[in-house]
């Protein structure tokens, strides 16, 4: 019914004088829209008349129909698309509600708030630069030297330099793919790539070493056994002491929860936004249990998990202890933050020297098999759910040199 009431409106060119008008009328609303467009060529009005209507048919079958939406409309259309005078972002919250309709390639769902987040980020900053500059948002003035200046305009590290203009730049080819509007070509080819320098990894993204491992294992035996006197809470006055008796042994527990969780996330190569978000299938294959869960950031399929213990690896202990089972994951209900902030807590009881965070466990997971265990790089790619064997490679910071030692020792047996 919404669509029928869409396609009534009607719109016409008459010519006045030395220039044309258009008058935009629809039954929903009382008087018409006019609108001053130009003395262009009778041939390029009709074309514009004609896709004036269409965009209004398109966009309000879902919006209400109003004298005052639609001469908002009928301006923007035209400053945008005839007389290129208007800014691009008003166009933006359309941009934004077509990306909350679009579903993830690889997870099959929505966009999640965070990525949406970031669209909104990216236009701001897109204005600001655009506002220091004293560059015009219309169409015609958007560039290859525009966009690529945006680049190096934003502060931070080069991949959110990248992120950010890539977020820009999927508004302005929604712009131009989707409303037709007139930017530059040169735009096109403004193109930046995230690079990865996995030899020189950040402070915050390193891998564990065994010892580093068993000294977790051990804290962990030494909590459930009670020989690890937590510091009690400082006593406030404005708290009853029962209720503050209660919040230090909720976070004991917590703490506890959060070692156990981190211990299995080592174990299963997980983050937590896989525990929380996904779910385990455990699966017994002639007496050997292993799990396959898909990952929560792209979807993609880690399988052929085994579970057991070992000094290293205690999966199987973690899912006796907690009864995991096929279509759940370990219960964990804190967010990121408040699940760092034990893991802080942790490595200062474990004496390890440095801040653990959540990271860390998948890539001690992966580490320790590589370069421990000697697993071959094509079935850890399974593990981690790597499309490429590459992203393997990279996500090890397996240098090229390390690549070609181990492919000589194979063909030619040199040590």
């Amino acid at each position: 019914m919404e669509n029928l009431i869409a396609k009534q409106f009607q719109v016409k060119i008459l010519h006045e004088g030395n220039y044309y008008r258009l008058y935009v009328t629809h039954p929903s609303f009382k008087g018409r829209v006019k609108k001053r467009i130009g003395n262009d060529s009778q041939g390029n009005v009709e074309n514009i008349g004609f896709h004036l209507r269409h965009e209004l048919e398109n966009h309000f079958t879902e919006n209400d129909i109003t004298f005052e939406a639609i001469t908002s409309f009928v301006e923007n259309y035209i400053s945008l698309r005839v007389k290129f005078n208007a800014s691009i972002f008003t166009y933006f919250d359309d941009f934004i509600g077509h990306k909350m309709k679009v579903v993830n390639k690889w997870t099959k769902n929505r966009l999640v708030k965070p990525t949406l987040t970031s669209y909104a980020t990216a236009k701001r900053l897109f204005e600001e630069y655009l506002t220091k500059k004293r560059i015009n948002p219309y169409p015609a003035l958007i560039n290859r030297e525009v966009l690529d200046n945006f680049y190096y305009y934003i502060d931070g590290k080069h991949n959110y330099k990248v992120k950010m203009h890539r977020r820009l730049k999927a508004f302005i080819t929604y712009l131009d793919r989707e409303k037709g509007f007139h930017f530059n070509p040169s735009y096109k080819s403004s193109t930046f790539v995230e690079e990865y320098d996995n030899q020189e990894p950040e402070h915050d993204d390193i891998a564990l070493t065994i010892e580093e491992v068993q000294r977790l294992i051990e804290l962990r035996s030494k909590i459930y056994n009670n020989e690890i006197d937590l510091p009690m809470y400082r006593k406030n006055d404005k708290i009853p002491e029962s209720v503050q008796r209660i919040q230090f042994n909720m976070k004991r527990e917590n703490l506890k929860h959060c070692l156990d969780c981190f211990l299995f996330m080592i174990s299963t190569g997980q983050y937590h936004s896989d525990i929380i978000k996904s779910r385990i299938t455990i699966t017994d294959n002639n007496g050997v249990i292993n799990i396959k869960y898909r990952r929560a950031k792209n979807g993609s399929l880690c399988k052929a998990i085994p579970i057991n213990n070992d000094t290293v690896f205690i999966g199987k202990e973690i899912i006796d202890t907690y009864k995991i089972r096929s279509g759940s994951n370990f219960p964990l209900n804190l967010s990121n933050t408040h699940f760092n902030k034990h893991l802080e807590r942790i490595s200062e009881l474990a004496g390890l020297g440095f801040k653990l965070n959540n990271k860390m466990a998948r890539k001690t997971f992966a580490s320790i098999l590589y370069y421990n265990r000697k697993m071959p790089i094509h079935l850890l790619q399974s593990l981690l759910g790597h499309k490429n064997v590459n992203n393997t490679m990279h996500y090890l910071r397996i240098s090229d040199e390390s690549l070609v030692n181990e492919v000589d020792k194979i063909m030619f047996g040199n040590s």
